[in-house]
């Protein structure tokens, strides 16, 4: 039950309402007139009882790290997601749950500085913590206002979906890339297996030894993207990914290096890993002999598109070239494939 209290100030008459409720906060506030204090005292009951009252005061930054630390062992929280939490932990942090209204969003998605898809990517993340705080630890965030901001941004085109890419890559501009490389990585034999078994950066450098089948035609894939729980996978390799694995190096080196994302890191010998190089330094130089070349909009990880696209030309169907790219939605296997239209021509000729 609530009440409202007379105050005395030098400024004047003020009138506090105080809503006290058992073994939870005692919640308050001052107005200039009883009858502002009497209707917000009585809105705010309606709402505890109909369980729509919204004036949460933990902050939202705290709540961020609860969920890395508790959701990450459950269902580890890929590398791309990590960042983009902590990026937002930086800008909304501070701010309490009952202060994330539609203007505080709509702000820090204007100021992002970042493309549509990736806005989009945010507030998709945001809202897996928001629902996550309601669902598992009993908050209350003011979800209007969470949709209300998305509504706006969404007319507006700050928030949309990500182009798709159709970037191939021909050979020649792979000769080409080579020939300008200046590394001391085997970046040839990387960039034509990355080619030739449509796998990530990631996967790549992940590859052992020990997980290799003795004829070299199949290689486990260590915690595999997936869109619900990573897994380890067995994946056939073409006979150019398997010449490229037999003339690798065996190195007797014992240094333990760490794979995987940055929470969930795996210590590996080095004489155990295929290709023991760090994936930073890889995609570094592939991007130095880009620039260098001159080609334009090439990114490594459209090396995988290319070799999707190459299994779809020597026609294998949906989903045989699945279980080389490791998609289970076919339609987003589709994304990835851009087929050369004279090429299908030719494998329509009798």
């Amino acid at each position: 039950m609530g009440v409202i209290v007379k105050i005395q100030k030098k400024s004047g008459v003020r009138w506090k309402a105080i809503i006290r409720r058992k073994r939870e906060p005692i919640i308050t506030k001052t107005f200039i007139k009883k009858t502002q204090a009497q209707d917000w005292l009585n809105k705010t009951e309606a709402q505890l009882v109909s369980g729509t009252y919204r004036e949460d005061k933990q902050n939202f930054g705290g709540l961020i790290d609860k969920y890395i630390k508790e959701i990450n062992p459950i269902k580890p929280i890929g590398r791309s997601k990590m960042y983009n939490l902590l990026s937002i932990q930086r800008d909304l942090g501070d701010y309490q749950l009952k202060e994330l209204n539609a203007e505080v969003f709509q702000k820090y998605a204007l100021n992002r500085g970042a493309c549509p898809s990736t806005i989009k990517s945010d507030f998709s993340y945001i809202g897996v913590v928001l629902h996550t705080a309601e669902s598992l630890w009993g908050c209350k965030p003011k979800f209007d206002e969470y949709k209300r901001a998305l509504d706006s941004l969404n007319r507006l085109g700050v928030i949309a979906s990500s182009n798709e890419r159709e970037r191939r890559v021909t050979d020649a501009e792979i000769e080409t890339l080579l020939a300008s490389a200046n590394t001391t990585l085997p970046l040839e034999d990387i960039v034509r297996f990355a080619v030739a078994t449509s796998m990530r950066a990631s996967e790549i450098t992940n590859l052992r030894w020990s997980e290799l089948s003795e004829d070299c035609k199949s290689v486990v894939i260590r915690e595999r993207k997936h869109p619900k729980k990573k897994k380890d996978e067995i994946v056939p390799l073409m006979p150019a990914a398997t010449e490229i694995i037999t003339r690798q190096p065996r190195t007797a080196d014992t240094t333990l290096i760490p794979v995987g994302t940055k929470r969930v890191r795996e210590r590996v010998p080095a004489c155990d890993l295929i290709f023991p190089y760090n994936i930073k330094s890889i995609t570094t130089a592939f991007q130095r002999a880009v620039k260098k070349c001159g080609l334009e909009d090439l990114r490594f990880h459209d090396l995988r598109h290319e070799g999707i696209s190459r299994l779809f030309e020597l026609g294998l169907d949906s989903m045989v070239v699945a279980t080389f790219s490791g998609h289970r939605d076919i339609n987003m296997l589709r994304r990835y494939t851009h087929i050369n239209a004279n090429k299908v021509l030719k494998m329509l000729e009798i």
